[in-house]
Formats: structure tokens, C-alpha cells, sequence
């Protein structure tokens, strides 16, 4: 179907209409990004009266660059019909997330700061907004505040930037309530005197505001009654004091309470003077209050600066991060059935082994996560905490769980004695435990016994409604040597993955699951490891196609024996996909999402997955359960968003999805490899290649980073030194990962090889990579566009992006909804 243009913008469909004009979702076809385009009501305006008011307004609202407020791309006219077009914002509006009731105390701070940012950012410009609602104010899925149509906006003089109520009192006019709405403005968030003036100003937003914040907190309008006729509702805004929240809401601090009270006084002298005051007085109740953010360093954001931008965009990323984590009510909070298996503590002789504690906590957690109604929360979310230093109770808060369990274990010449504990973190109290003596440490029947009686402890509060385990694995023993080399392999294939890289680590855990399989070939985990552990050397470019084809019996060997196995079944996905088995992966991953749904690493590859097949929004939505189900994994799950909103050009989004990832991981390699590549598509070229040389320096495996280099320095002229970052380590990673495949085309692209670019291309595309809307569309490729071979390559990659569409749409309609947490 053809859809309508006006100029440049092709109109996708129809969002709605308002008292301003109709808006539409449409794509801008220059810089092929999304964008909001409204089409303004003339009513019984001329144009020419349009263009000096409404217009002019837009042009002036667009001087506001704030992360907080949405961005004006463009005013115009055609033929008769004026329009705003506006950045595209995903998400909810306040006003859908406050008819779910009452928010979380940590939502609702963050949203008032936020917006009082926002608001700050334009009266600082003498702009205000004229129609503050919940309706014109977005929450991103990740947890950033937008504030929607400053178009309607009007400068103000500076003798008008704060109310005079000696002003007010010589401009009194009649019906005022039918004029305003007519002029945009919304009764139920108008104040007091706009009644009598007709006039908007700085107080008038504020009041908007403390309305907002009332409903946040409370779940209802502070004037509002279900029989009120809009006379009636106009004088309860006028003379009648809003119900006191220590009544309808005793759990809203009464700090709180008295800065919202404050933004709702009558008289507009007796508010706020500015809303910056409203941002420092809100951050100072979140620094009191000392509110546990989990691994999000909540304390910061009430001490850091706003007098730089990059201090703003930082301020603001953590608290878009506070909005995302708490976004779900805090009685949502309570039912979930969340739980971590911390390491469990050696009580005897120094010299054992370290490993048990680790390794069992590790195994324990992997069978438990077999439950289909338990959320376990994996041990990497334990890496940014002291635990030494904090309670058991204290860890399970800040990584906002349900449960814990927690245990001791003393080895002597007897054998082994463990002892373990259920910790209900939101009841601050024991729900079960339980001591078990073995006279040889057998891994197996140690965790199948403490697991049994978690899962009766649950069963026995009403916390667990099925018992319902996924594994058809055979029942098997292992003796002490075998449990020990077991559990040494975990713990070096764990230490080659998470720190060291090291060969000779992975070759340790090669040697340790062999000869663990070689004796007990019915123990499942042993050959998932080492299916893990043959696919490291491929993707670290340490071996190629035996590793695979050992991987591949490896891991068929685990399913044998283990249908249900999240674990081999997930890794078997990976090397489909190292193999360009594309098909066959996806369907693996529609079999995980129906049987794994709360396993965050399940959600995570269907992400990846979905993105390099061009389905953006469905990937967003897997990325975002990811980071639910485990928010310790936020920094890589970041970087996967903004890797999406790039592909999108939505580079204010990706920005704020990389300064929050940012935040919390300043050195990450992955996060500044992907803030370079942003800076050198918005054209800062020296910054893009400092950042690149800086990850290279600290980390010299980050692959993806030396053809993203490379291409900066062809940009600058500097070809001789792009060409020598294309070493035979780069080509033989870009052999076996997709997206090194095509960022190395995308480089002998800008360089001007076609021959090797479309080599590459077509590399990147049997790998896998076959995201469509991006390869054409990405601009680095422009000088390609009616090249016979690229043309071709396009034509037959969009007929795969429709099947692959279609085919993504049958597999995500049979995956049931994901455990809410």
C-alpha cells in the first residue's frame, strides 16, 4: 500500500488527534529514521497567521536540547497545511503507567526529577510548556522521561519568566475554562489562577507537575470527583485542598508529601520558584531516603553536579535507570519469585579446595532454574558486590530478590557436612533450612537434596504452584575425585569467559570435561561444558571446524541425555548460528522461550538474534526481559539497545542507552567500541578514533574495534593506517562472527574496495547477519547503490527479511508470556 508524503515524510499510520492537530508515525526517507509528524489544525486561522504563531512557537520550543524533553526535527508548510515533526519516543505514557495505580516511591521520584529537568532546561530559555500532562510525558522502556509537545509552547518576555500577582489582578476575563482548552491547555492540570487569567506561566508548569507527582504516588487525581461537572471540577482546582497523602498514602515519606503539597498551593507565590528547586528537593529525599537501586549507584544521582552537559547527561542516566528498574509497582515487587544462591561458605581447613563454594552454588542455581515458576538470578549478578562485608538479607535487597539461600560446609576426614538456609529478603526472616552430612562429596546428590528441600520449603508458604522440572536426565553418582575435576572445569571455562581469555585456561577445562565425561558419560553437565568450551576456541579464533563438529557431538550428547537441558540447548543455538544455520536456530529459540521463558540468557540470544534479522521492536521487547529477569547484565543489554536505536537513527535514544551503561561500567570495552562507532556517524571523527584507540590499548581481543578504527582513519585520510588494523587476526574473526563480517565490509566499503566489500557482505550474511533495513539504508554503503552485484544482494536479502518476519511472527505467537518479576 502506498502511503501518503508530505515533503520528505512518508505518513506510516495514525497515532491520534488532539485541540493541536492530528499525528502520525511516519519515516523520514533522507536520514531513514522514525519520527512523529503533526499536521496543525487551521481552524480559523489563516496560514499566515499560523506561520506567525504556532509555527513560530515550534521554532523557538526546538532550541530546547535536553534529554528530557522531546527533540523538534522540523517545522513546515505544504501547500495549505502546516507541521511539527518530532522525535519518535517509544514507551508509555505517564498517564497508562499511573491508571495502573500507585508507583513505586523510586519511579516516582526519578519521573519527577526527570521532568523537572526538563522543565528547568526551557524556563532557562523563557519557554514554558502551556499543557503539562501525564499524557505529554513518556517513559521509555529504558526508564528515560520525554516530555512531548513543547510545540505549543510560547516564549515568554522577561519581565513575564514569574508570576506578579499584581499582574494578574488587572487581567481578569470571563469564560476562561472554553478558551484555554480551545488554545491546547487540559482543565484537570491547569492552576488556579489560569481561571482568572487566561495566562500560562513558570508556576502554572509547576503546579502541572505537582499534580503528576499526586497521581504518581497516589493512583488518583488530587480534584478530581467521579460526579464533578467541569464547573464543579474548576472549583475544587480553585478553592478545595487536595486530600492529604498521609491519609490515602501513609507510605509516601513526608518529605515527599510537602514537596508535592508545595507545587499544589493556590497561590502561585507560595510554589516553587523554579522547578530546578523541585529537581535538588526531590534528589535530596532520594539521597535521605537512601533507596536501594541494586547494582544502579543511587546515592550519586542526588550528589551529582548539572552545571555541565555531560554531568546532565550522566545525572540523567542514572535516574532513567532508577525509572526502568522500578517501574513495575512495589507490590508487583513483593509476589515475584525471585531468588540467588550465594557461594557457599568454607567453615573448615583453609587449604580446601576454594572451588566447592563457588561451584556448588553454581549447580545448585542451574537446577533450580529448572523450575518453571522460579526466577533465579545467576552468579555473575553477585560480581559488583562486596559480600564479604554485607548481610545475606542485604545482598538479596540490592539485587531485589525474594529469596536467598545461603549455606556453610565443613570437609574433614569424616567427609562432608552442609548446612543451607531460605532467606525470605521482604519478610527479613528464615523460611527454611536444613543440614545434610555425606560421607564422600557427591555433587549430584548434594545438590539434588538441597534443591528438593527448597522446593518444598517453597511449595510449603504457597510460593511454588507446580513442580513441574524440565529434565529426563538419567540419575546419576559421582564420586569425590569426579565431582572435584568436575567442578575445577566449571570454575576454569568460568574464569577463561568472565576474566582471563587465557589458552591455557580453556585448555585446563578441556582436559578436565574429557576426562569427567570419559568416566561418568550419563553426567549431562559434564558434556555441555565441554560442547562450551570446544566453542570458545572458535569464537576466540584458537581453533575452527574439528572444534565445531566437537562442540556439535558434545552438545547432542547432552541433549541425549538431557532434553531439558537450558544450558546445552541454549549453546547448541550459539554454534547454529557460528554455522549460518539460521533456521534451525531460530527455531531452537522459539523451543526456549516456550520451555526456559525465565532463564535472562534465553531472552538475550533471541534479542541478538531478532536484531540481526532487522525485527527491531520485537528485539527490544527480548532485551528488555532479559534485563528484567537478570538487571546485573544491564551494561551488555545497554549496548544491545543502542545498537538497535542506531540501526533505527534514533541516536538520541542509543546516546542515552550508552551513558547509562556508561555509568555503570565506565571501562567497558563493548559500550565505548559502540560510543565511538556513534560518534563517528554523527561526524566527530577525532573523538570516535581517540575512544577506539583507548579500548585497543586496554584490551587488545576487542576485535569489532579495528575495523570500526579503520574506517575513522580513511575518514580523516589516514588510509595507509586503517589498512594496517586489517590484520589476519581481525580477517579470521570476521571469518566466524557475523557482525565483525560486515562491519570489515563495511570498512573496504568506505575504502573504496568493492571486491572485498561484498566479499565480506556476503560473508556476514551466510553467518547470519541479515539485517536488511540497516544494510540499506547504512550510508557508509552509498557509493555501492547501483552496483549490480550490491543491487542484487539487496533485493534477494529483502525477500529473506519478509520470510524472516513472517517466520518470527508464527514462532513468537506459540511463546507464552514471560514470568512477571
Amino acid at each position: 500500500m502506498k502511503h501518503r508524503t508530505i515533503e520528505h515524510y512518508e505518513l506510516i499510520r495514525r497515532l491520534g488527534a488532539g485541540g493541536s492537530g492530528v499525528v502520525y508515525l511516519a519515516n523520514d526517507t533522507l536520514l531513514m529514521r522514525p519520527v512523529v509528524l503533526k499536521i496543525l489544525k487551521r481552524g480559523a486561522l489563516t496560514l499566515e497567521q499560523m506561520r506567525t504563531t504556532v509555527l513560530r512557537e515550534a521554532r523557538m520550543a526546538s532550541a530546547i536540547e535536553h534529554p528530557n524533553v522531546c527533540g523538534i526535527y522540523e517545522v513546515g508548510e505544504e501547500g495549505e497545511e502546516a507541521y511539527i515533526v518530532m522525535q519518535y519516543v517509544p514507551g508509555q505514557s505517564l498517564d497508562k503507567i499511573i491508571a495502573k495505580g500507585p508507583a513505586s516511591m523510586q519511579l516516582a521520584l526519578s519521573v519527577g526529577i526527570q521532568v523537572a529537568d526538563g522543565l528547568s532546561a526551557a524556563h532557562s530559555l523563557g519557554i514554558f510548556h502551556r499543557d503539562l500532562k501525564p499524557a505529554n510525558a513518556i517513559l521509555t522502556d529504558g526508564g528515560l522521561v520525554k516530555i512531548l509537545d513543547f510545540g505549543l509552547a510560547r516564549r515568554l518576555n522577561p519581565e513575564e519568566a514569574e508570576f506578579d500577582p499584581s499582574k494578574s489582578s488587572r487581567r481578569k476575563t470571563g469564560p476562561v475554562a472554553a478558551t484555554y482548552t480551545a488554545r491546547g491547555g487540559t482543565i484537570a492540570y491547569m492552576a488556579p489562577e489560569q481561571f482568572v487569567t487566561g495566562q500560562s506561566s513558570v508556576q502554572s508548569d509547576i503546579w502541572a507537575l505537582g499534580v503528576i507527582l499526586y497521581e504518581l504516588v497516589s493512583g488518583r487525581h488530587p480534584f478530581s470527583r467521579p460526579d464533578a461537572d467541569e464547573f464543579q471540577s474548576i472549583r475544587a482546582i480553585q478553592f478545595i485542598d487536595p486530600p492529604s497523602l498521609d491519609q490515602c498514602c501513609p507510605d509516601v515519606p513526608g518529605e515527599f508529601s510537602s514537596v508535592i503539597l508545595r507545587c499544589l498551593q493556590k497561590n502561585p507565590a507560595e510554589r516553587y520558584a523554579s522547578a530546578a528547586e523541585i529537581r535538588e528537593s526531590l534528589k535530596t529525599i532520594m539521597k535521605a531516603l537512601q533507596i536501594e537501586t541494586g547494582i544502579i549507584p543511587g546515592e550519586a544521582a542526588a550528589h551529582l553536579p548539572v552545571s555541565t552537559p555531560e554531568d546532565e547527561k550522566r545525572t540523567t542516566g542514572l535516574l532513567s535507570m532508577l525509572a526502568e528498574r522500578f517501574r513495575e509497582s512495589a507490590d508487583t515487587q513483593t509476589k515475584q519469585n525471585t531468588i540467588v544462591v550465594l557461594p557457599f561458605k568454607n567453615f573448615g581447613p583453609s587449604e580446601v579446595t576454594p572451588l566447592y563454594g563457588f561451584a556448588l552454588a553454581d549447580a545448585i542455581a542451574a537446577r533450580l532454574s529448572r523450575m518453571s515458576s522460579l526466577v533465579v538470578r545467576p552468579s555473575s549478578a553477585l560480581m559488583h558486590l562486596p559480600l564479604a562485608q554485607l548481610d545475606p538479607l542485604d545482598v538479596g535487597q540490592k539485587l531485589l530478590v525474594r529469596w536467598v539461600l545461603t549455606g556453610n560446609f565443613i570437609r574433614s576426614e569424616k567427609g562432608f557436612d552442609l548446612n543451607w538456609q531460605l532467606l525470605d529478603v521482604s519478610g527479613q526472616s528464615v523460611s527454611g533450612g536444613g543440614a545434610i552430612s555425606v560421607p564422600s562429596f557427591d555433587l549430584v546428590a548434594v545438590q539434588t537434596e538441597i534443591c528438593n528441600e527448597v522446593f518444598a520449603s517453597l511449595q510449603g508458604i504457597g510460593q511454588l504452584t507446580q513442580t513441574n522440572e524440565r529434565s529426563n536426565a538419567p540419575r546419576t553418582t559421582l564420586t569425590e575425585k569426579i565431582s572435584e575435576e568436575y567442578l575445577q572445569a566449571r570454575a576454569m571455562l568460568s574464569s577463561f569467559m568472565q576474566r582471563t581469555g587465557s589458552k591455557s585456561d580453556l585448555d585446563r577445562a578441556r582436559e578436565l570435561f574429557d576426562r569427567v565425561t570419559q568416566s561418568s558419560a550419563s553426567f549431562a553437565p559434564a558434556w555441555s561444558g565441554l560442547g562450551i568450551t570446544h566453542l570458545q576456541y572458535v569464537q576466540h579464533g584458537f581453533g575452527g571446524h574439528m572444534h565445531v563438529m566437537a562442540a556439535r557431538r558434545a552438545f547432542n550428547q547432552a541433549l541425549e541425555l538431557d532434553q531439558g537441558s537450558v544450558e546445552a540447548n541454549l549453546y547448541r543455538v550459539y554454534m547454529l548460528l557460528s554455522r549460518g544455520e539460521k533456521e534451525s536456530a531460530r527455531h531452537g529459540i522459539e523451543h526456549l522461550l516456550r520451555t526456559a521463558s525465565n532463564d535472562w540468557n534465553v531472552h538475550l540470544v533471541a534479542g541478538m538474534t531478532l536484531r540481526v534479522d532487522g525485527v527491531y521492536e520485537e528485539a527490544l521487547d527480548q532485551f528488555n526481559q532479559s534485563l528484567k529477569l537478570n538487571p546485573s547484565n544491564a551494561p551488555v543489554i545497554y549496548n544491545h539497545r543502542a545498537r538497535v536505536y542506531q540501526y533505527q537513527n534514533q541516536l538520541e535514544l542509543a546516546d542515552e542507552e550508552l551513558e547509562k551503561g556508561l555509568t555503570l561500567e565506565p571501562k567497558h570495552p563493548l559500550l565505548r567500541t559502540s560510543v565511538a562507532y556513534q560518534r563517528m556517524r554523527q561526524g566527530d571523527l577525532q573523538q570516535a578514533i581517540q575512544l577506539l584507540e583507548s579500548v585497543i590499548r586496554d584490551d587488545d581481543s576487542m576485535r569489532i574495534a579495528y575495523p570500526t578504527l579503520a574506517m575513522c582513519y580513511v575518514q580523516v585520510g589516514e588510509r595507509d593506517r586503517g589498512a594496517s588494523l586489517i590484520t589476519e587476526d581481525s580477517l579470521s574473526a570476521a571469518e566466524a562472527d557475523s557482525e565483525m563480517a560486515y562491519r570489515l565490509a563495511t570498512y573496504f566499503a568506505v575504502e573504496g574496495d568493492e571486491s572485498e566489500a561484498l566479499h565480506w557482505l556476503r560473508r556476514a550474511i551466510y553467518l547470519g547477519n541479515e539485517n536488511y533495513p540497516w544494510f540499506a539504508k547504512n550510508p557508509a554503503w552509498n557509493r555501492l547503490h547501483g552496483h549490480t552485484d550490491f543491487e542484487r544482494i539487496l533485493e534477494d536479502l529483502k525477500k529473506s527479511f519478509r520470510r524472516n518476519q513472517k517466520t518470527w511472527k508464527r514462532l513468537l505467537e506459540q511463546v507464552p508470556k514471560v514470568p512477571q518479576v
